[in-house]
Parts: structure tokens; C-alpha cells; sequence
């Protein structure tokens, strides 16, 4: 193993720089519900100008063709989107666990002004008159629509799974309610399974809307999303005996803390897999589910370039955030690591054909005040996001804000803290709760199998970020 690289002085960003950037200068007197501060009076919207289609998908790390995240996956529809769109290569989750990522998403605010840390509440409901993005839009007059996922709740029946349904958890039993970790064929027709209705649900809202009148609509996907139940011949896609793993060495552990070692042990699920020699096949799964929701995202896709809305239609593409299946032995979401919080995601503008890539890490946290400043709004409260505008007119451009997400702990050594990451070009620091640390050169080393925080020669880096976070207690 080759000797620890010297930290480069340049790239750190000073703490009040940094807390500026961020959003972070009212934190102290905004957290918990909400935060932040409304604007006073604010002047009549603008002219009303363009639609937004904003697509959701649930657990999609960053196996998607146009990432290249798994060498065998198949994506074309998304693939063709992002051919002609600009395309966030190094985007990532506010919280790596769903109602928190999706508050962040829909409010432009991360975890500790949402109040929303854990799957036990959702944005609106901690956060009551509080407009979500949407909803800004519709104070703007735009129509506005939500099919399946999109905030942690299910707008549209049916809720995620047909019936019947195999709820048994058959494959390894985990104590997160039923349908935890199962994988297999579905049964019935594709009209019988939720995503195949939440896309036709879209379908008729574009055929049938008015082109005088501007829209917000929102379809969420529950795929990929454990089970990874859909038809045959979306597993038929990947044959099991050629399905390539995840790289996860043996020691890959052996540098992490305890509660480290835990978050990636949740469940021992990698020890139920392995043994009963599942892991092929529930990589199968996944990469099914991916083929699956591809397909209904193409048909809503086809349906949005035969209506009136074709040239007047911002696109977005999100997953609210990642998913790991078997680096560092983990199998879920809820860790601070790579897999667990990259998420692909892209915004294509209205009459663009030609594709752009964004290398700056952004964060979910900026959809929103994006969104708003495309179509000439004004964000209803101050957000900790920040419009990527910039970026969408030069994707080239210096971008140095580095991104935050949060996880609580509570589902590994039982703390009630609040456990940090920082994702910048060059670096991943985590600060867990009872006070562990990682540092990952990302450049050096993207699979982030080498830990750098016991190096002396990375002290002044870990200094740096560490002044940068917030701090754990919650609330």
C-alpha cells in the first residue's frame, strides 16, 4: 500500500466562508421546525413561463448507464434523457433514509431546519403552512399534481404493493415491517404493479392538460425500493450465472470505528446473503427493479414528447438517495458512505437536444431554489440550497460548495446523535456522534476503501471540515 499523499493546502474552504455558502448563518436560532424566516410582503409573481416534470425514483444509487455505476445495468430511457439534459455527476442526498431526503428535496433546506431526521415524520407534517416547492408554484398559478412517491407518503393509490403479494421477507427477514428485503418475479400484468400506474396516472394528466394553462407535475417510482418485485423479463435481462459484485475486500472494516463497523453490519444482513449464496441474485434484483422503473419512466418520458408540452417542459430526474448491496458488507441505505448517498440526477430545459455534465458535487438540497429560479420565482422562505443556474449556463464553472448530509444513529449503537458527512471534489469526512471519524481521498480512492483519519498528515484536512459541521446533538 503506497504511502498517505500530503493534504494540498488549497480547495478548504474557512468556516464562515463555508457556513455562508451553506445557508448555515441562521441555523443556531432555526432548528427543528422548520427554520428559516419568510419573506416580508413579497411582490406579485412573475408571468407564469414554462412546466416543470419533476420524475422521483426510490433507492437508486448511481447504477444507471449514464453514471456507470454497474458495468451490466440497462437504462435506455434515462440514458437517452440525460443525452439531453444536463447531468449532475457527483449529486447526493441531504439524509440517506427517505422522509429526510425527500424534505430536503421538496424544501430546499437540510435535515436540521426540515426538523425531518428519521422516517417518523414528514416535512408538512413537522412543518404545517410551510410551502414545499411545489406548492410554491401553485401559490404562483400553476396547476400542480403529484403520482406515487414524491414526498414520503403515496398520493395515488394503490400504496406500493399490488395484492398479492409475497410479504414474507424470504430471503433474509429484517426488522423494518414487511416487505424489508425480498426479491422475485411479480405476479400479474404490468398494469397490475404500482410504478406501471403511477406512470399512466402522468400519462393522462399530459394528455388531457390544458396547453394554456403551466404545471407542475411530480411522478414518484417505488422501484427500486425493497422488494424488487417486477415482471420476469426484467430479471431475464441479467443472467444470474454473469452478474458482476460489488468489490468489497475482506479487511475493508478493519479501519472503522464502532459504530462504523455497525452501520455497515445493520441487520448482519451480508452474512445471511453470503451464506445462502443469494448475493448474485439479489443484485439481479436490483438491476431488474432499475430495468423496470427505466421503462415506465420511458413511457411517461414518450407520452411528455407527443403532447403540446413537449418544448415548454423543464424535466428533473432525482432518487432520493442511494443504496448499497455488499460494499463495506452493508445492505441498505442509512450510511454516510459513496453508495449510500450518490444519487443520479438531472435537469433537461425546455427545447435543449444536447447533453452537459456537471463534475462539482451539488446537493439535493438545491433542487428546489433551482426550480424556483428558472421560472422566475421567488423562494417563500430563505433555503439552504442554492440555485444551480449557474451551473446549467456553464457547467465548468468553479463550484466550492461542499455538501452536507446527516443521518441520525439511532439504528446502530442506539445514540440519539447526529452522525455528518462532507463531500467535496477531493474528499469524504465523516464525523459520527460519539465522536469516530473517516476520511476518504475520493480521488485517490473512489471505492473509499482506505481511511484516513488516524493519519497524522491529514490532521490539518480533518481540522478544516470538521470546524465546517454542525453540531450532533438533536435536537
Amino acid at each position: 500500500m503506497s504511502s498517505d499523499p500530503a493534504p494540498p493546502p488549497a480547495g478548504l474552504i474557512n468556516r464562515r466562508r463555508w457556513l455562508h455558502l451553506a445557508g448555515w448563518s441562521g441555523l443556531a436560532t432555526a432548528c427543528g421546525g422548520g427554520g428559516g424566516s419568510a419573506t416580508p410582503s413579497p411582490p406579485p409573481p412573475p408571468p407564469i413561463s414554462g412546466n416543470v416534470l419533476m420524475i422521483a425514483v426510490d433507492d437508486l444509487n448511481d447504477w444507471v448507464g449514464f453514471l456507470g455505476g454497474h458495468p451490466q445495468v440497462r437504462t435506455p430511457a434515462l440514458d437517452a434523457l440525460a443525452a439531453r439534459s444536463t447531468v449532475f455527476r457527483r449529486a447526493y442526498c441531504t439524509a440517506p433514509v427517505c422522509s429526510p431526503a425527500r424534505a430536503g428535496v421538496l424544501s430546499g433546506l437540510l435535515p436540521r431546519r426540515t426538523g425531518v431526521v428519521d422516517n417518523t415524520a414528514t416535512f408538512s407534517s413537522v412543518n404545517p403552512g410551510k410551502q414545499t416547492v411545489d406548492q410554491q408554484f401553485a401559490s404562483a398559478g400553476y396547476t400542480v399534481e403529484r403520482f406515487g412517491k414524491i414526498d414520503h407518503i403515496w398520493s395515488v393509490v394503490p400504496t406500493p404493493l399490488p395484492s398479492p403479494m409475497p410479504y414474507t421477507n424470504k430471503q433474509c427477514p429484517a426488522p423494518v415491517g414487511e416487505n424489508g428485503f425480498d426479491w422475485g418475479p411479480a405476479r400479474g400484468e404490468d398494469n397490475n404493479q404500482p410504478d406501471y400506474q403511477y406512470a399512466q396516472a402522468g400519462i393522462d394528466f399530459l394528455n388531457q392538460h390544458g396547453a394554456d394553462q403551466p404545471f407542475f407535475l411530480s411522478v414518484g417510482f417505488t422501484r427500486t425500493h425493497t422488494g424488487w418485485y417486477v415482471p420476469q423479463r426484467y430479471f431475464d435481462l441479467y443472467p444470474l450465472g454473469s452478474i458482476q459484485l460489488p468489490y468489497a475486500p475482506p479487511d475493508d472494516l478493519d479501519d472503522l470505528g464502532p459504530e462504523g463497523r455497525a452501520t455497515a453490519l445493520r441487520f448482519d444482513m451480508h452474512n445471511c446473503i453470503v451464506r445462502q449464496g443469494l448475493w448474485a441474485s439479489a443484485v439481479r434484483g436490483y438491476l431488474a427493479s432499475i430495468s423496470w422503473v427505466d421503462a415506465q419512466i420511458g413511457r411517461l418520458l414518450a407520452a411528455l414528447a407527443a403532447s403540446p408540452h413537449a418544448d415548454t417542459t423543464t424535466v428533473v430526474f432525482w432518487s432520493d438517495h442511494g443504496f448499497m448491496l455488499g460494499e463495506k458488507f452493508h445492505w441498505h441505505k442509512m450510511a454516510l458512505w459513496e453508495h449510500a448517498t450518490r444519487v443520479p440526477f438531472l435537469i433537461r430545459r425546455p427545447g435543449q437536444t444536447t447533453g452537459a455534465v456537471v463534475n462539482a458535487p451539488v446537493s439535493l438540497a438545491d433542487l428546489a431554489p433551482t426550480l424556483l429560479g428558472l421560472h422566475g420565482l421567488t423562494p417563500a422562505y430563505s433555503m439552504d440550497g442554492q440555485s444551480l443556474q449557474p451551473l446549467l449556463s456553464n457547467p465548468a464553472q468553479a463550484w466550492e460548495r461542499p455538501v452536507l448530509i446527516t443521518r441520525r444513529q439511532a439504528d446502530a449503537l442506539q445514540s440519539t446523535g447526529l452522525d455528518y458527512a462532507i463531500r467535496t471534489a477531493q474528499w469524504r469526512y465523516i464525523r459520527y456522534a460519539n465522536g469516530e471519524q473517516e476520511l476518504y481521498d475520493v480521488i485517490a480512492d473512489p471505492g473509499e476503501l482506505r481511511n484516513l483519519a488516524a493519519s497524522p498528515a491529514h490532521a490539518a484536512v480533518i481540522a478544516q471540515l470538521d470546524a465546517q459541521m454542525p453540531p450532533t446533538a438533536w435536537p
